[in-house]
């Protein structure tokens, strides 16, 4: 008998695992039904919850398909700049981020020559070996600036961050049709840290340092971000903020 409850305490725990990975969810950034498109509301608040930024609505609307080592890769087009996704047979979620990151420098009272562009494929979410997984982000650059008077400047671009997939979680989305706690899968950055420092002169012109999670719900794909983080800037004093994008309408083809 006791053999009997042994091999049979193994089946279930054995079914209790394969119930485990059937429910990681292979997610994507958006629905992949052409033509499809999501609108966004984002915003910035202090620690009084007071809004101290604008309110920014944009959309993301999925415009075509490429490939990439004979795999689709999914382009969306928001703020008309386009943007690459795929996720993998093993459900990691990667994204083609690009930006000149010169611009970041302007308001410092630094130029550049010619712009700055940087691009790089990221995860967003990796749930392989489930709940725990974790993942990492390290971008370091350099590139060429000048001051008012001229002056040659050399520019540190540095971004890292750590992941970690946390599992199902609720969270509300104001989006029309929802109106309501929606289950998601959390994609937890622990670590996130982003600096611009003159390498010229030794000042660090932006520091931020914080955390966030992205949620991704299995039909809608990333439908909201918060991040809680600490912003300083040269001349200025450090000040801690929280910000937001979420979801706040659909039009999926059907």
């Amino acid at each position: 008998m006791p053999r009997v409850i042994t091999l049979l305490t193994l089946i279930i725990l054995i079914s209790a695992c394969k119930r485990v990975e059937e429910e990681i969810p292979k997610l994507s950034v958006m629905p992949l039904k052409s033509g499809s498109e999501l609108s966004f509301r984002g915003f910035v608040t202090d620690t009084e919850e007071e809004l101290v930024s604008q309110i920014h609505n944009f959309s993301r609307r999925l415009v075509h398909v490429d490939t990439l080592s004979e795999r689709p890769v999914y382009v969306y087009i928001s703020n008309n700049k386009k943007t690459k996704f795929y996720t993998t047979e093993n459900g990691t979620v990667w994204q083609y981020n690009s930006e000149n990151i010169g611009d970041r420098i302007l308001q410092y009272g630094l130029a550049y020559k010619k712009p700055v562009h940087l691009g790089y494929w990221e995860i967003l979410l990796k749930v392989d070996k489930g709940v725990g997984t974790e993942w990492s982000v390290s971008v370091d650059t350099t590139f060429d600036a000048v001051n008012l008077d001229g002056s040659p400047q050399l520019i540190r671009y540095i971004k890292q961050g750590k992941a970690r997939y946390e599992g199902w979680t609720k969270t509300f989305i104001p989006e029309a049709k929802t109106q309501n706690y929606v289950s998601v899968v959390d994609a937890h950055w622990y670590e996130l840290n982003t600096y611009i420092l003159n390498q010229t002169t030794g000042d660090t012109l932006f520091a931020s340092s914080g955390t966030a999670h992205q949620y991704f719900e299995p039909h809608l794909g990333a439908i909201k971000y918060i991040s809680d983080f600490t912003k300083s800037e040269i001349g200025h004093p450090a000040v801690s903020l929280h910000g937001t994008w979420e979801l706040m309408g659909r039009d999926i083809p059907e």
